[in-house]
This record gives structure tokens, sequence and C-alpha cells, in this order.
């Protein structure tokens, strides 16, 4: 079995890497192999990772979309390198991760699979796929992607370009369509949802006839479990005193940056606030509230220790299709307050807290209120143990043979 992995970009241990230093190895104990293709950057993660493109080659898919908004159907010579990289493999299955991302032309990839039969399988991370061009559309409260995304009415959304002169998502939207249906006609397609959430938007997109398997993203229970934690006594975080936990890569907008800075100036006598994964300009800016310790990112080793430390994590992220930082918290021990935005109610276990949406008065009173003890840590671990990444694993390993199999 020869898989190709397809993505923007990796690194060695986090979750794309895991995954296809996991694929690999599977493959190879069955005489088979297994590569990851890349887009350009000037610090790839592995001299053997395939390399698609150049920095003018991305640089121009860059510009043209930040003034017109268009994407996915430029980068034509970067596209026939790899495709010839590509014949050289002669893959089994091309497992596509994020691929919207300004370095390919997916109308030459899924054409290429289409005439030589290769399967793809196709992990969605978010939802660009199924739109023209906005990766949580639930959080804009908009539905046109379910037919015909012809005009966005959001010029400041997530992912959305820089200095639009002309406001092309239809385009987009048809041509991503397009592009996929005929790989999807012939049943060569099939999307792997982390949520069963996405995989309901994925039932009303124009994606519905496709097979669609949920396979939950796992962690690993060996790195994320309690441990012992010097944190509270380095950061003088009293052993009486509620520890709250938020993080982010970084806390941005989406992650709910908003929300957490309001919770920094309201929180009662007896809380304190770490936020680890701040922009630089908020770490700066929090320095002078002594209820908050505000950081950048920190080591993996001292994340688990902030996990097991805390009293409870709160995560008012405002679109996630399975936020697998709440898994992380949980398997340290740390219950979740959160926002009921997209997935994330499918990674809270039953004694955390999910609320509506931006309702951030809901959201603080959760926090405030939360049953505090060691049964809410006791279920918080049960839970997380349902997710660990091995499972995840074997369950992709499984879909490649029975996919094989139909051949």
């Amino acid at each position: 079995m020869k898989i190709v992995y397809l993505h923007t970009a990796y690194k060695p241990g986090d979750l794309i890497g895991t995954w296809f230093a996991a694929t690999r190895d599977f493959c190879r104990k069955s005489g088979g192999d297994a590569w990851i293709a890349v887009k350009f950057s000037h610090h790839p993660a592995s001299i053997d990772d395939i390399v698609i493109g150049d920095s003018f080659s991305c640089g121009l898919h860059a510009r043209i979309y930040q003034f017109t908004g268009l994407q996915d159907m430029f980068s034509w010579w970067a596209t026939r390198r790899f495709l010839r990289r590509l014949d050289e493999i002669r893959p089994d299955i091309i497992h596509c991760h994020v691929v919207n991302d300004l370095f390919l032309d997916l109308r030459q990839l899924f054409a290429y699979a289409t005439a030589h039969n290769i399967r793809v399988v196709w992990t969605f991370h978010d939802m660009r796929a199924l739109t023209g061009q906005c990766p949580y559309p639930g959080l804009l409260d908009c539905g046109q992607w379910r037919l015909t995304c012809h005009c966005c009415p959001v010029s400041d959304g997530p992912l959305a370009p820089v200095h639009p002169m002309m406001n092309c998502v239809g385009v987009v939207h048809d041509f991503r369509k397009n592009a996929i249906g005929r790989l999807s006609s012939l049943h060569l397609l099939t999307v792997v949802t982390p949520s069963r959430w996405l995989a309901r938007q994925v039932a009303v997109s124009h994606l519905s006839g496709v097979r669609c398997e949920v396979i939950p993203n796992g962690i690993d229970p060996v790195v994320f479990r309690p441990v012992e934690s010097q944190v509270r006594e380095k950061y003088g975080i009293g052993p009486n005193e509620r520890m709250l936990l938020a993080v982010g890569n970084p806390i941005g907008y989406i992650k709910g940056r908003d929300c957490l800075l309001r919770l920094a100036n309201d929180l009662p006598d007896g809380f304190r606030l770490v936020m680890v994964g701040c922009l630089p300009a908020d770490v700066d800016a929090l320095r002078s509230n002594a209820k908050v310790i505000a950081l950048g990112r920190v080591p993996r080793e001292e994340l688990v220790q902030f996990y097991t430390a805390a009293d409870l994590l709160v995560n008012p992220t405002l679109a996630d299709n399975f936020p697998t930082v709440n898994l992380e918290a949980q398997a340290c021990g740390c219950p979740v307050v959160a926002f009921d935005s997209d997935g994330t109610p499918e990674t809270v276990a039953s004694r955390g807290v999910v609320v509506p949406r931006q309702d951030y008065d809901a959201w603080r009173k959760a926090i405030v209120g939360f049953g505090f003890g060691t049964d809410a840590r006791v279920d918080a671990i049960s839970f997380a143990a349902r997710f660990r990444i091995s499972d995840c694993m074997e369950q992709y390993f499984r879909l490649y043979e029975n996919l094989l199999a139909e051949v």
C-alpha cells in the first residue's frame, strides 16, 4: 500500500505529523510506503517532504487571492510538477487534509486521481471545501453554501481577502464543486470528519452523496495525563485559589479572545485566570492585572502541567470542528466550560458545561458556579480516555484497507 499525505504544513509531533508517522510505519510493515507533500516554505519540516511550489508560485497565488478572492485554481506549473512526482510513486491513496491554502490547482489534482483511478481520502478540518471561502459559516449565520455562495455577506470574516477588489466567492464555490464533482461521481472520494457536527454539514452540501466517515481526532495518553506540577508555585497561584486556564495557538478572535479579555476584568475574588498562547500585545497589556497570568506559547511539558494544575479549562472558542484542546485538558483531569460552537459539545464530558455560543453571561455564570471537585476530574479523565490517537489511526488504517479491497 502506497499513500501520499497532502497538507499545507506540519511539524513532527503535531497532529498531522503524528498521523503521518503512524501511517508510514503501517504502510512499511506491509511492504509499502508513505510520503507527505506540503506547501512550499522556507523552513521545511523534513528534507524528505515533497514540496509543492516555490516562493513565486505560492506568492502569486496568495496575491491573486488577496485582491480577488479567487483560489484553488492557480499554481498550475507547481501542481503539474507535483503530479509528475506522483507518476513516479504511483500511489494507491491520496490522503488530503488542508489543501485549500493557495498552493494547488485542485482541478488538476482531482482530474489526475480520476484518470488514474486513485482513491482520495479527504479529512475535513473545517468547512472550506463546502463553501466559496469561509471555514465556519455558522459563526456568520450564513447558509448560502448549501446551494451556492453568490456574494459573501461579510468582508472581514475568517480567511477573507485582505484587499478585495471584487467578491468572487460564487466563482470559487462553483469551481470547487466542479473540480470535486467528477471524483465523487466515480465514488473515488471518501470524506472523513472528526465530528458528527461536520458530517451533518457535509450531508446538506454539494457533497451530500459522497461517502462520509466520522473518525474523531485522538490524543496521546502517554503525553496527556495527570503529572507532577509546579506551575502554581512558579506563577504564584495560591493552593486555595480557583485556577482557570485558557489555551490557544494563538488566542485570537476565533478562539474567544474578546470574551477572555472581558473575563479578565470580571473575575470574582478567589479566581485566577491563566491564558496560554496570548498575542504579544495582550501579554503586555495584561501585566498590570493581578488576577491574570498572560503567556505566549509554552513547551508541551509545561502545558501538561498547566492542564493538571488547573481547576477548569475555559474555552470560549467561537468556531471549531473538534477542539482537541478540550480532550487534552480533560485527559489531565481538568474539566471544561465552553460555548456550544459547532463540534465543541462532542469534546466535553458530562460534568463539563456548554452554553450557547457568544453568550458571555451564561459562560461566566457556568464558570463561577461550576461544581468543582474530584467527581468532575474523574469524569473528565474517563471521557478523554475514549479518544486515543492509536484508536483514531486504527480506524484510518481499516478505512484504507477497505477502500483498496473494493477496487
